[in-house]
């Protein structure tokens, strides 16, 4: 089964953008960092992106636009699903082709779900 994001999670643009994702409650936690749900990627931001050349149209991954795939169906926190280790979505960056974020390390193994 995937392992439950939290707090210690590392999330990545496909270009090498770290995503900063805070956890907007600590109800539910992993070695004492929170888990994170589909509603903390709002407010997530991405640093780092490598996506800058100018000259051909390209600007940076800045922000998470949707999740395509790894919310949990059987883990819920404050009614929202809790992100596995398979997640992944679009982020807000040019060209228009999908420009991905997925998950490099959970970064931790006590919580799985489906």
């Amino acid at each position: 089964m995937p392992s439950a994001l939290t707090t210690a999670s590392v999330l990545q643009c496909i270009h090498g953008g770290r995503l900063t994702v805070p956890a907007a409650g600590t109800s539910l936690t992993v070695d004492g960092q929170p888990v994170l749900v589909q509603s903390d990627l709002a407010a997530a931001t991405i640093a780092g992106c490598a996506n800058t050349n100018a000259s051909a149209g390209q600007t940076p991954c800045l922000k998470v636009t949707s999740v395509i795939a790894g919310l949990s169906t059987d883990l819920s926190v404050r009614g929202q699903p809790v992100l596995l280790d398979t997640a992944r979505g679009l982020t807000n960056a040019t060209p228009p082709a999908p420009v991905m974020w997925q998950v490099a390390s959970a970064g931790q193994t006590k919580l799985t779900a489906r």
